[in-house]
């Protein structure tokens, strides 16, 4: 009997496993086996005829924003592509065969040449890879990291707003004939970026076309592209403590100096040096975290007049002691009287037109 039962499950456990063989290799067949050629103009010529434009559908994710360089005018992007197209000759309709299990590599498929036009280095992460839709629809999916040239304007910095641009065109032999329209339901951002400083937030997407000259036989090129834009707010508080509050605190400490009795040369003269040296120091230390443009900004005015204020305050300081060594002690006195408030008012014209209007 019990030989039997041993025979018995021997029988079943066999019969489990081929049983489980034959679905697995059917099932493989039934995945795997399928048709996925396409036609030879399929993969080599864009669709419609000669001319005819073909829409492409751009959507723009950002995943993160990394950096933002003021120095180098560059911000750090990581983005998530999506372009989306029709082509007939690939629908289930034209080809008696659905291609919605297949995929495709770029090179296998006609696909559009897009370009990141302002883009400094960086790299694909992804490969494309292209699938149909069995109307026809052709959809790639690509994520891109890298770092980015915008035209930022600083003539308002430190309390400043900027605009970040990311530019696509179209490139390659069939760019005259791509038109570009955004995907409104592929297009967003994550709620947070990890780049320290700034409010980021994905404004829009504008497509137009760029009229470029060459100096070839055809000297007008139109460029098609999409230029999705985002809107960057400056932290402003960092600046205004870490920056503003302790040059303030240096200007005031040169306001010191009209308090001191002139007939008192040597600390009149040692607190106003001592003053001009903190602040050329400082000048170098903040210099570094400054933008490098070849016009002045809002920090850079308000630098600039203090440091002259700076030095008004110690050529005042030596003037009155002169004075007052030349026995004119109260005329002395009272220059330093009107100079108290004269210097605090002009301090306070400094900062409301450079910092505040």
């Amino acid at each position: 009997m019990t030989s039997f039962r041993q025979t018995l499950l021997t029988a079943l456990l066999i019969s489990f496993l081929i049983t489980s063989f034959s679905f697995a290799q059917d099932s493989e067949e039934s995945t795997y086996n399928f048709d996925c050629s396409i036609p030879i103009e399929a993969q080599n010529l864009k669709p419609g005829g000669e001319g005819e434009k073909v829409p492409i559908k751009i959507g723009f994710f950002v995943i993160d924003i990394k950096e933002i360089d003021d120095l180098e005018q560059t911000y750090t992007a990581d983005v998530w592509f999506n372009e989306t197209w029709n082509d007939p000759r690939l629908s289930e309709r034209a080809l008696g065969k659905s291609l919605e299990k297949c995929i495709y590599k770029d090179y296998e498929i006609w696909t559009p040449t897009i370009a990141v036009i302002n883009r400094n280095g960086g790299d694909q992460l992804l490969d494309k890879i292209a699938r149909v839709d069995p109307d026809g629809n052709v959809n790639i999916k690509q994520r891109y990291v890298g770092e980015i040239t915008s035209d930022l304007d600083f003539s308002n910095f430190p309390f400043d707003d900027q605009v970040l641009h990311f530019i696509l065109a179209a490139v390659g032999p069939d760019a005259q004939d791509i038109v570009f329209e955004l995907d409104k339901d592929t297009t967003g951002q994550r709620d947070k970026f990890s780049a320290e400083g700034w409010t980021i937030n994905l404004v829009d997407g504008v497509t137009n076309t760029e009229r470029i000259k060459t100096w070839g036989e055809s000297p007008i090129y139109n460029l098609h592209r999409i230029d999705f834009r985002l809107e960057a707010q400056r932290d402003k508080a960092y600046y205004v403590w870490k920056v503003i509050a302790p040059l303030c605190l240096i200007v005031l400490m040169a306001w010191a100096v009209f308090w001191i009795d002139p007939k008192h040369l040597g600390p009149q003269v040692g607190l106003s040096t001592a003053t001009v040296f903190t602040l050329i120091a400082y000048r170098f230390a903040i210099g570094f975290n400054l933008p490098k443009v070849s016009y002045f900004t809002r920090m850079d005015n308000f630098v600039l007049l203090s440091t002259i204020l700076v030095f008004i305050a110690l050529g005042t300081a030596i003037a009155t002691s002169k004075i007052s060594s030349d026995g004119e002690n109260k005329l002395a006195k009272l220059i330093e009287k009107y100079m108290r408030v004269i210097y605090l008012l002009a301090f306070l014209a400094i900062i409301v037109f450079t910092l505040l209007l």
